[in-house]
């Protein structure tokens, strides 16, 4: 069977072998996004954001639709008009998680991931920012994790807190910069270009 593919492009970063991402407790995640002119946001487009899992293969699977109570990934998405949010695959087994489906801003897909403050910020097209994720794990047993969104140039704050899993490996930078969606309205109305630069990581506390 021949295939077909959607269009996009995944990557995984563990980050640099200088950094040793399974002692945090808590990580930042920072990098610049620059929109050309005349970039016109269409429905979806995910952007980079941090993940962590049991095992390598286990953190890659929180996307997709995939769930799983041994991975998370929290990465921005623009949506119609640049309109931001923070797309999440988190176990939905857990209250805090859950809660989030009745928050102004948030929607709770049966399939898919949980979209989270939509509409709270949002991208420009012919403008750059500098946005910066930050993830704090809970502690084991309690539904205290933390996930906070810095955009440098706005000064606008999102704070929300999530339970993020008992689970054993480190918070890592990665993403996915693509559309999804299976019909003809989804995929980019023209051939367009966005531009990422200045990635950091930072341990901001350890285990």
């Amino acid at each position: 069977m021949r295939y077909d593919p959607q269009g996009g492009f995944s990557f995984y970063a563990p980050g640099p072998d200088s950094l040793d991402l399974t002692t945090a407790k808590e990580a930042t995640f920072e990098y610049y996004v620059f929109f050309e002119e005349g970039f016109e946001f269409n429905k979806d487009g995910k952007l980079l954001g941090l993940y962590r899992g049991n095992s390598e293969g286990t953190a890659k699977s929180c996307s997709g639709g995939r769930r799983s109570d041994e991975c998370f990934s929290a990465r921005l998405t623009f949506r119609t008009d640049g309109a931001g949010e923070i797309y999440t695959y988190l176990p939905l087994s857990f209250d805090a998680n859950s809660n989030f489906c009745s928050n102004e801003g948030s929607e709770c897909n049966p399939t898919y991931g949980t979209s989270v403050g939509h509409g709270a910020f949002s991208f420009k097209a012919g403008e750059g920012t500098t946005v910066s994720e930050r993830v704090r794990l809970n502690d084991v047993g309690q539904e205290n994790g933390e996930l906070e969104l810095l955009l440098a140039e706005t000064a606008s704050l999102a704070l929300w807190a999530s339970f993020l899993g008992t689970v054993k490996r480190s918070v890592r930078p990665g993403g996915l910069n693509d559309v999804v969606g299976s019909t003809s309205d989804w995929p980019s109305p023209q051939d367009q270009s966005s531009y990422f630069s200045d990635f950091s990581v930072v341990i901001t506390q350890g285990l």
